[in-house]
């Protein structure tokens, strides 16, 4: 079946009744009202299941330009969404439940999508559960938001299974209390972000290529990283119009030229490795490498997806990789 970017109804070829059908074309006519991405809802035997994908979050670029008095540092982000994927099922239930097919996973309260559920629930009086079951495949403190985008998820799905009236805008503000990456992961298509993580502008011309991430036995938690750079207090240029302006051409050399993480020299010095990583990317190939987040995982950008598998099979010894290629969302 295919996740073709919109909403769709997937309906039970099987006749059920006038009643089915009318309750299939109810939820068909809902569905084609939202603007989610990546959503496939099944209507069979009575029960309504939502699988939705969701993508990793890369940073071609981040650049920190300051901080504001509640904590929070305010950014510049070039994101794109990569189509290494988690999934989230739900079907309704009297209460509320998670699981998960990667025991690390926590899927009590702490787990941002319980957290999610929670909040929508008392935001909107519902009374209603959810059954949810995530297939995780992004690694985790990792740089690619991996939380945040089963957070989205779960705020898209749930915003359908339960009927909620959440427009795009809502969307991005209940979002943003959560987590900063949280209304990006709600779009999936290449943006510049800005603020906290609340702003987020889609880019109409964006080059193509496919990737190659890797991501060591280093987990970076991002308040650790953010210490780090703060001590650190030596502000590298912004370079994020010029990627831009190289990104308008669709131009991936010049793009490579001005893709910078200001991240990077505090965990490289922290983290050798990382570093290393990046390096035997270039060498084997790579147009260039850049480290997505906080780290640890560095992405190697290359030309075609063919380059891109050639260079896994050295990477692959005590460290997570994988390839893949730039989610498009339709529509």
């Amino acid at each position: 079946m295919n996740l073709d970017g919109r909403p769709k109804m997937v309906k039970n070829r099987q006749k059920r009744g006038a009643d089915a059908d009318e309750k299939s074309a109810q939820a068909a006519c809902f569905l084609k009202c939202l603007c989610y991405t990546c959503i496939q809802y099944h209507y069979a035997y009575g029960v309504i299941m939502i699988t939705i994908k969701a993508p990793a979050k890369i940073n071609l670029a981040l650049q920190v330009t300051g901080k504001r008095a509640d904590g929070y540092h305010l950014m510049r982000m070039v994101n794109f969404s990569a189509d290494h994927c988690d999934v989230l099922t739900l079907a309704p239930a009297p209460e509320l439940s998670l699981s998960c097919d990667h025991a690390a996973v926590p899927t009590g309260d702490d787990n941002l999508i319980m957290q999610v559920a929670r909040r929508l629930q008392k935001k909107f009086g519902v009374a209603r559960g959810a059954r949810m079951h995530l297939t995780k495949q992004i690694p985790m403190q990792a740089g690619l938001a991996g939380g945040s985008a089963d957070a989205a998820a779960a705020l898209r799905g749930l915003s359908a299974l339960w009927e909620l009236p959440l427009a795009e805008a809502d969307l991005f503000a209940f979002g943003a209390a959560i987590g900063a990456d949280i209304p990006y992961c709600c779009v999936n298509r290449p943006a510049l972000v800005s603020g906290i993580g609340e702003r987020v502008e889609p880019l109409a011309h964006f080059p193509k290529f496919s990737i190659l991430g890797v991501k060591p036995p280093i987990d970076i938690p991002t308040p650790w990283a953010f210490a780090r750079l703060d001590a650190a207090g030596d502000a590298r240029e912004d370079t994020t119009d010029k990627l831009l302006a190289a990104l308008a051409s669709e131009d991936l050399g010049a793009a490579g030229r001005w893709a910078a993480n200001a991240f990077e020299p505090v965990i490289f010095e922290a983290y050798p490795e990382i570093r290393t990583i990046r390096d035997r990317l270039l060498a084997a190939g790579a147009r260039f490498a850049v480290m997505s987040g906080s780290g640890s995982t560095v992405i190697g950008y290359f030309k075609t997806t063919a380059e891109a598998r050639a260079a896994r099979p050295a990477f692959e010894a005590g460290r997570q990789v994988f390839t893949a290629e730039i989610y498009r969302p339709e529509g």
